[in-house]
């Protein structure tokens, strides 16, 4: 059987292989795919894994794929598109602006690849600073779609008075708020009624770790 990224993959063998792995609690398992607890019990409950957030688990773990599947299904056929490396971004202060790049145009060394569908306009950015960790380090390279608006809680690329930075984005009825991962980093909140000169430049929709 071939999957694709919507396919449901049946999860018994596989939370076995979790288990093996060292994930033992829903908590842990939550954390490694970077989904909530409930959605691990669900998971169990429906006794089927998203394929998609299989291949997250397997890239922000560095487990293979393969491993996890073993023979419940032969390998998906996805296309592993290169995306090109623009810049940088700061996971912290915010710093200056990116310039607009040409599709397929690589500004900082060789492009990365990834397997996630993607819009022709996607690019990399390499991170910097610390407001960002545990989850992105430095040297870490987002993979940031500009055609995907972020839900409130999904990490995206925000511009705010001419500044790029990396953070959660969070939305409230009068507000938005940009949260670090790192509890040492302040958070910072927009009104919507304000006069601050803010916009998102894309959803985070992938990542590669610098190891």
């Amino acid at each position: 059987m071939i999957v694709n990224k919507n396919h449901k993959i049946k999860s018994d063998d596989i939370f076995s292989r979790l288990e093996s792995l060292g994930y033992k609690k829903n908590r842990e398992m939550a954390e490694a795919f970077g989904v909530s607890q409930q959605a691990i019990s669900n998971w169990k409950f429906r006794k089927k894994i998203p394929f998609e957030n299989l291949l997250v688990f397997s890239e922000k773990n560095n487990v293979s794929l393969f491993l996890l599947l073993g023979d419940t299904v032969s390998a998906p056929q996805l296309i592993n598109k290169p995306i090109p490396v623009i810049s940088k971004v700061h996971a912290g202060e915010f710093y200056e602006a990116i310039d607009s790049w040409p599709e397929g145009v690589s500004g900082e060394g060789d492009p990365v690849f990834s397997f996630v569908k993607t819009g022709p306009n996607a690019f990399g950015l390499i991170v910097e600073g610390e407001s960002m960790l545990p989850r992105f380090i430095p040297g870490d390279v987002v993979i940031v779609d500009p055609a995907v608006h972020p839900n409130s809680g999904e990490v995206c690329v925000v511009c705010i008075n001419g500044e790029v930075a990396l953070k959660i984005f969070c939305e409230k009825e009068t507000e938005i708020t940009l949260k670090p991962m790192n509890p040492e980093y302040p958070k910072i909140t927009i009104p919507k009624n304000g006069k601050v000169d803010f916009r998102i430049i894309g959803k985070v929709v992938d990542f590669k770790g610098r190891f």
